[in-house]
């Protein structure tokens, strides 16, 4: 196994370390590419492993693979040994130099796209105890992060609601401690032009308003792309608190990915059992801004006919982490997701493909896609080079349909699959396509015209979605075998 010594992402600085290995980079890419392992040396993809990988991602020791305690640093360490027993190696740099010859190669740089945070290249970080092999597959990047790690309660008149069950304290929430006066938002009052004025009209300065989520979704989404917490909720700086009462049950709208600023105000998502008639609540929550370091974590398989053209085969690693008491395991989302990626490595290392192969474990997915939006505006290979993304989340489920998110460029991709499923011994029985939004890290390639699509199952374990019943015991692996099988004859016959 040859693994290369060499950290691609920063090109822009320490250029006197990178001469000094220039001739170790050369030599070492030449054998990466012309050598192979014997299959026997090789381990193989299996439901078992895939079992495996899920259960120990989602196990306690990872705090839910954030920040917290190091979680997503104890995962990445846990992926990239998985990688050095596969005997996969990071992408070379002769490899990069080459795709971007008679090309701009993009300069590492900040951004900060409509709606994000600002995100930033980053040093090693937390990662400065790394080795030059693992951080040889890394790419850095740091971004704001509103830590709730301190307690969290809504009691409602004398009542204590239990926390991810009844509500859900929303991720940008400040901290509080009071007692609010509640009282109950007319609908007429939900609509783009006049929300606002109203609530901060000041009679509101000292209440926890109750609106009903649901008409708030349907009247203030207006447009496709809107950000509507940042629109709406941030402006809000004479209201006391704020309840989204929501009828869709068992699932209520909770989507821990906006957490990298503050509104005002507590934000709260209760279920239709909150009372109609509440008078008074208290409320106690607890968060703190911090900068956060991302890592990417990204392998590479050449193509044995194709190597200029490369296949993305993509999701995240990191998952929500800590909120007031509870541990939000992420078994579904995404441990099962991270433990497919690792056995489509094991095959394609024993099966090399025709084209190129780049896998990547994105950090920062729910720091809204954070993550694959550095990588996007800072890409390795140029991303006309991607004959096809496709990302892998919460796919530990026993449903019978694909859910699945398509981008303009990739539409082909879809009818490829379809043939595929069709064929198969025990087909799904549907892919059931939406259309491209702004849910996973296939949105930050396909908006840039990249050919992607978004894969996760739909069945029982969906209701713990963004909930710390997401754990192993809740996790499905019975799908394993025919995802595996759409997804390796997708790249070897599209």
């Amino acid at each position: 196994m040859v693994i290369m010594i060499f950290q691609p992402f920063v090109w822009n600085s320490r250029i006197s370390e990178i001469i000094m290995r220039k001739f170790y980079l050369l030599a070492m890419s030449l054998i990466t590419m012309g050598g192979c392992s014997s299959n026997s040396e090789i381990p193989t993809p299996s439901e078992d492993y895939y079992v495996s990988v899920v259960k120990e991602l989602s196990s306690e020791k990872y705090y839910g693979r954030s920040n917290y305690n190091n979680g997503t640093i104890k995962a990445a360490e846990f992926i990239l040994n998985e990688i050095e027993k596969i005997g996969v190696s990071a992408l070379p740099e002769s490899v990069i130099e080459k795709s971007w010859q008679g090309k701009q190669r993009p300069e590492l740089h900040a951004l900060q796209p409509e709606f994000k945070s600002l995100i930033s290249p980053s040093d090693a970080a937390r990662w400065s105890h790394g080795t030059d092999v693992q951080l040889s597959y890394m790419q850095h990047f740091k971004h704001p992060l509103n830590a709730q790690r301190g307690n969290v309660e809504l009691v409602v008149d004398g009542d204590t609601l239990e926390h991810t069950v009844e509500y859900t304290l929303k991720e940008f929430s400040p901290s509080y401690k009071g007692e609010l006066d509640v009282v109950y938002l007319d609908n007429k009052y939900i609509t783009p032009d006049g929300f606002c004025t109203y609530l901060n009209s000041g009679a509101f300065k000292d209440k926890a308003v109750v609106l009903d989520w649901d008409c708030f979704v349907e009247n203030m989404y207006t447009y496709k792309g809107i950000e509507v917490y940042k629109t709406y909720f941030v402006p809000l700086d004479k209201v006391g608190a704020l309840i989204c009462k929501s009828t869709q049950e068992p699932v209520f709208p909770y989507f821990k990915s906006r957490n990298h600023f503050n509104t005002p105000m507590p934000v709260f998502m209760v279920t239709s059992s909150f009372p109609t008639d509440a008078k008074k609540v208290s409320i106690e929550s607890s968060a703190e801004m911090i900068e956060n370091d991302g890592h990417n974590l990204i392998a590479y398989i050449p193509g044995k006919k194709y190597p200029d053209k490369h296949f993305v085969l993509a999701c995240h690693y990191d998952h929500l982490g800590i909120c007031g008491k509870n541990i939000f395991y992420g078994a579904n989302d995404n441990a099962s997701g991270t433990a497919m990626l690792l056995n489509l490595m094991r095959h394609f290392k024993r099966n090399q493909p025709d084209y190129s192969i780049m896998f990547i474990f994105f950090d920062s997915e729910e720091n809204n896609l954070l993550g694959s939006f550095f990588y996007t505006d800072n890409p390795l290979l140029p991303l006309e080079d991607i004959r096809y993304f496709v990302e892998l989340d919460m796919i530990g489920d026993n449903g019978n349909n694909i859910y699945c998110q398509i981008s303009d460029a990739g539409k082909e991709g879809l009818e490829a699959l379809n043939r595929i499923n069709s064929s198969l011994e025990n087909p799904f029985a549907k892919l059931d396509n939406h259309p491209l939004d702004d849910y996973a890290d296939h949105y930050p390639f396909g908006i840039k015209g990249v050919p992607a699509i978004y894969i996760e199952l739909d069945g029982d374990t969906n209701k713990n979605y963004h909930s710390p019943r997401d754990t192993f015991e809740n996790f499905h692996s019975c799908n394993f075998g025919r995802l595996f099988t759409l997804v390796t004859r997708f790249v070897e016959e599209y």
